[in-house]
């Protein structure tokens, strides 16, 4: 059963950026006149990073963390082991970021883990933050690229205490612990803002920067399963069993992701509790100190 906690306050502004007036109005005749071509124009947007190399999000390896690299998709995966004494002592937390993001949207939740007496492994996925270009190059990927960074980890560090995600970082920690055969009851679960994937995902996420009609959403869907090689209603956390012990924090204006989809998984899941804040939208959750200090009280409790 969920419970809804105080919410954390913040400046009231959304950090994702909505296409000018004038796009938004082309895809709405787009969804009468040309939905095909729009579609096709989506999924190529879609799979196309924010930043390139020299500006993407990046994040640096904390005094007193060890710099690893793992292979995977023929890349190297970049992270960071942080535990400044007998890190087989401490209980093991995972960082895993989001689309477009990297370790460096942890650096305040990852301090406060540390110094609450948790052994911290955060990395970037192929062509994200520090690590290398997966295979569709620098500036595209997919969430199965997320999934395999999450494997290779999972592979050298073991199964973990806890994981805490943000974004698609939930959705990709998630499918990658099962699709490596761990037991999610084992697991503690700290989701923020989670991307729910799914076809109602990634039309509310795209929604929220265009508008998406159903003439358009009905072409794309199975252009992107193409592309990706995964169905997305395979690609979700909905109809996922999840026994863990989870906290989900969810901002009530999160224009990708919307507030609405944490708050059905807080019902869904039987252990999970709801964490909903005001005003931080999408990416603030990350750095405002209520939300760490609860992640962190979670993780101890």
């Amino acid at each position: 059963m969920a419970s809804t906690s105080t919410a954390a306050s913040g400046p009231k502004k959304s950090t994702t950026v909505r296409a000018p007036w004038h796009i938004r109005t082309a895809f709405v005749a787009a969804e009468r006149l040309a939905p095909g071509p729009a579609a096709k124009f989506l999924c190529e947007m879609w799979f196309r990073l924010p930043a390139g190399p020299d500006k993407r999000l990046r994040g640096e390896a904390p005094a007193g963390s060890a710099v690893f690299e793992i292979d995977c998709l023929g890349t190297t995966v970049w992270g960071y082991d942080w535990a400044p004494d007998t890190p087989g002592e401490r209980p093991l937390v995972y960082l895993v970021h989001g689309w477009g993001g990297s370790t460096g949207d942890f650096k305040f939740i990852a301090a406060n883990l540390v110094a609450s007496g948790f052994r911290v492994v955060a990395f970037d996925a192929p062509s994200h933050g520090n690590s290398g270009p997966g295979p569709w190059g620098d500036r595209h990927a997919n969430g199965l690229h997320l999934v395999e960074a999450m494997s290779v980890v999972l592979e050298k560090f073991g199964t973990p205490y806890a994981v805490v995600g943000h974004s698609m970082g939930c959705l990709s920690a998630v499918q990658g612990m099962l699709m490596n055969g761990v037991d999610l009851k084992s697991v503690r679960l700290a989701m923020l803002a989670p991307f729910i994937g799914g076809k109602e995902g990634f039309r509310d996420t795209i929604g929220a920067i265009v508008p998406v009609g159903p003439r358009i959403m009905d072409r794309l869907a199975p252009l992107g399963e193409a592309k990706a090689g995964v169905k997305l209603d395979d690609f979700s956390l909905n109809g996922v069993e999840v026994e863990s012990e989870a906290l989900i924090v969810h901002d009530r204006r999160d224009r990708p992701n919307p507030f609405r989809h944490g708050e059905a998984l807080a019902a869904a899941w039987p252990n999970a509790e709801l964490m909903a804040t005001e005003g931080l939208g999408h990416r603030k959750v990350l750095v405002n100190p209520a939300v760490s200090g609860r992640v962190a009280q979670f993780l101890r409790d």
